[in-house]
């Protein structure tokens, strides 16, 4: 696929930006303390209405134009329709949508075209016992929310089929399908047809184990990542062969590149990047709105801690406008309460791509601090300590200068008590030091010269992850994994050695 010179006459470079998509995605492998628990009632990490409004009005503030949740599979299964867990969602989420449209953000519903249950099993289209389900999941959805501005429709991770034939065709040909019923239910609602993956994420190359029923099996997740450039030029050549069937206005997810960071230059040989999807984008937005779902970009889905990634968002929307007239994107959140910074900054690199991102941080930090607030922007990057998804952030002291430096910054925010200001961001002012400040004890005693790894981590643990204490294990188990690797990293500073001292903390031990 050659990269084509024209811009779109549906989104032009002055559009650039105008979709600018808040996601909360708060999955059931993903809950924290900074995150709402809409799929535990019982538990903690619940959000009442009005701290849902008050985050509303926030993402507002920050001139978003679109509020964005995955519906997990967990839910959409029938015991997520029926069961008291499925129904205190669906009635909060109505009150949260009808909040939002009175704010004039019309709230999108991520679906997964055919991922269910808490197994996150993968039905077959091509059995019509199981698209059967699929139908009937999607109209009852349908009629559960209403009053959804838009819903996306996306390929899988987790989940995607291809079993029985399925390939990326079966998705996109569905996709057309399911679309039409959203719109038979909710005629003015958006449709958002996602290409995630490499692309199409799974579908006719995704595999399973001898027997395989379509069941979520972390081990063999990575098949799904498979790159394949005939797959790619047979699967896009069918989407945009299929586009005209879809609802008008549908709007095209499509990122630089099918790949996990969404990158599409070329390795240091000079070789052409197979992923590389630039030329696809300018070819579908010749007919289509379309928008990037680049969700490392802020966060990742790994490490809860305060991020600060703006040198790389910044970057991206650059590039992104260099590439093809796209017309907006998401900003990926799993820690909500932990990231306004993240929030603000991802709204404006769509409206400002040039602005320099440390005066973006700067400016945030003064409304909510204060002047003194500048001073934590250059200490805020060594948050982001060790590489993960979607961070390429170095950082290169070395472990004695870190903990100094984290010492500084522990002062500043002791400094600032007193002179948050109310009102600016939610959470509060306040709420969001006494966090930034968690955090930078935390580093700082972990990066000290004899830590008790054991004991930080369970520092960690309690005040991020504790409602998994009363959870039994998830079928994607990532929070163990993420506190491992954040407390693997302090341990092994600069070395190539991953031997722990004896007596000390271990990988895939996990204390209490």
């Amino acid at each position: 696929m050659k990269t084509h010179a024209f811009r779109s006459e549906v989104t032009t470079m002055a559009e650039f930006g105008t979709m600018r998509i808040y996601y909360n995605n708060f999955a059931g492998h993903l809950l924290n303390a900074y995150n709402p628990n809409m799929l535990h009632p019982e538990l903690m990490y619940r959000w009442s209405d009005e701290e849902w409004f008050r985050t509303i009005d926030m993402v507002k503030r920050c001139s978003y134009t679109h509020v964005e949740f995955w519906l997990v599979p967990r839910l959409f299964c029938r015991e997520g329709l029926t069961s008291d867990f499925g129904r205190t969602f669906i009635d909060q989420m109505a009150r949260v949508t009808t909040y939002a449209k009175t704010q004039g953000l019309p709230v999108i519903a991520l679906i997964g075209l055919a991922t269910v249950g808490a197994d996150w099993r993968t039905l077959c289209p091509n059995r019509a016992e199981e698209w059967d389900e699929i139908l009937f999941l999607w109209n009852a959805w349908m009629e559960a929310l209403p009053d959804l501005g838009g819903v996306e429709i996306f390929p899988g991770d987790p989940g995607a089929c291809s079993r029985n034939g399925c390939t990326a065709e079966t998705y996109i040909d569905r996709a057309v399908e399911i679309a039409d019923l959203v719109k038979g239910h909710l005629p003015d609602a958006d449709i958002l047809f996602n290409t995630w993956g490499p692309p199409f994420f799974g579908w006719g190359n995704l595999k399973g184990p001898e027997g395989w029923q379509g069941e979520f099996i972390q081990a063999w997740q990575h098949t799904a990542w498979t790159l394949d450039a005939e797959r790619i030029e047979r699967s896009m050549t069918h989407l945009v062969k299929r586009l005209p069937d879809f609802p008008a206005g549908t709007s095209v997810g499509i990122n630089l590149a099918f790949n996990p960071d969404a990158n599409p230059y070329p390795d240091a040989t000079g070789a052409v990047n197979p992923a590389d999807a630039r030329g696809w984008a300018q070819q579908i937005a010749a007919t289509h709105p379309i928008y990037t779902w680049d969700f490392s970009l802020t966060e990742g889905e790994n490490a809860v801690i305060p991020h600060y990634r703006l040198a790389r968002l910044f970057e991206r929307r650059r590039e992104e406008r260099a590439a093809a007239p796209y017309s907006g994107g998401i900003c990926y959140t799993m820690s909500p309460r932990l990231n306004p910074l993240s929030l603000a900054a991802a709204s404006r690199s769509f409206t400002a791509p040039d602005q320099d991102p440390d005066a973006v941080a700067g400016d945030f930090c003064e409304s909510i601090f204060g002047p003194t607030g500048r001073a934590l922007v250059p200490h805020l990057h060594r948050f982001e300590v060790f590489r993960d998804w979607g961070c390429y952030v170095r950082i290169t002291e070395s472990r004695e200068a870190y903990h100094r430096e984290m010492g500084r910054l522990v002062a500043l925010l002791e400094g600032l008590a007193g002179q948050e200001r109310s009102g600016v961001i939610y959470p509060e002012a306040a709420d969001y030091r006494k966090e930034l400040l968690f955090f930078a004890v935390l580093f700082r005693d972990l990066s000290a010269p004899a830590p008790d790894y054991a004991s930080l981590r369970q520092r960690y643990w309690n005040r991020v992850y504790r409602i998994y204490d009363d959870l039994p294990e998830h079928v994607d188990p990532r929070p163990h994994g993420a506190t491992d690797k954040l407390i693997r990293h302090f341990r092994d500073w600069g070395t190539i050695d991953t031997t722990p001292a004896a007596g000390q903390w271990v990988e895939g031990t996990h204390a209490g």
